[in-house]
């Protein structure tokens, strides 16, 4: 049985048509389910628990990352398999899921490729993709093994997927949501004269492998999860390995 959350800025009469045309398109390929309009004031975690009691196996998210990354932190708590359709603006996870499109994502979905996948958590939040620290006077503890300690300036990401911009720092052995791992992404942010003239991909990139870490700091700093939960510092970071099923096509990133 499947369920379909749409994300609730689909609201807008300028999506009605395509989610008219989505509708038909998983009704023909018989994967039609019951759709549910999110809100800020629906408990989603207290609507999925009923659904899945009642047997819901497959949740699908209509939306954006945003939408779809808020899902996953409560879909983790839960034996289901989740899928996307993308709609609207900032789909970028549904690139490194292999879609194209909501048309293309309606086949991918009918054809049913999972793939287990690792997520990291943060404390005792779920993310899928990344989570992200601009700047701050912090400390960065692997493992007990080794601190990092980044000069404030830099832009800080701890990734699960592969940014779409790492793709110029020709790294291949990195970000793979199965390999049970997650990286640290120390990127210098463009500022200063010295800065000035360089392309972001000219600018030194460091990545480091890990399986746990703290972070710390004098200050509270924010940390921004891939479903913009704020969380303050200082929090604990780790892998989950293989703890979400995904619907996936085959063009994927991983």
């Amino acid at each position: 049985m499947y369920l379909y959350l749409y994300d609730y800025s689909l609201n807008n009469q300028k999506y009605n048509r395509l989610l008219a045309k989505i509708e038909t398109r998983l009704t023909d390929l018989g994967i039609g389910g019951k759709i549910f309009r999110l809100s800020p004031l629906r408990n989603i975690e207290e609507l999925l628990n009923d659904e899945i009691k009642g047997g819901i196996k497959t949740i699908i998210v209509v939306g954006n990352d945003k939408s779809f990354s808020q899902i996953v932190n409560f879909a983790a708590k839960f034996n289901v398999t989740l899928g996307l359709i993308p709609v609207g603006d900032d789909n970028k996870i549904a690139k490194t899921l292999g879609i194209r499109s909501p048309e293309d994502a309606c086949n991918i979905i009918a054809a049913r490729i999972i793939e287990k996948i690792d997520l990291g958590k943060i404390n005792n939040t779920y993310f899928l993709s990344n989570i992200t620290i601009n700047g701050g006077d912090l400390t960065i503890e692997c493992e007990n093994k080794y601190k990092i300690t980044p000069e404030q300036q830099n832009e800080i990401s701890i990734c699960n997927f592969k940014p779409l911009f790492a793709t110029e720092m020709n790294q291949t052995d990195y970000f793979n949501p199965k390999d049970g791992t997650l990286e640290i992404l120390v990127r210098p942010l463009n500022a200063g004269f010295s800065h000035f003239f360089k392309k972001a991909s000219q600018l030194k990139n460091s990545i480091f492998p890990f399986k746990k870490l703290s972070i710390y700091s004098k200050d509270s700093i924010s940390i921004i999860t891939d479903g913009q939960k704020v969380i303050k510092t200082p929090v604990k970071i780790e892998i989950v390995p293989d703890k979400l099923k995904l619907i996936v096509g085959k063009d994927r990133l991983f």
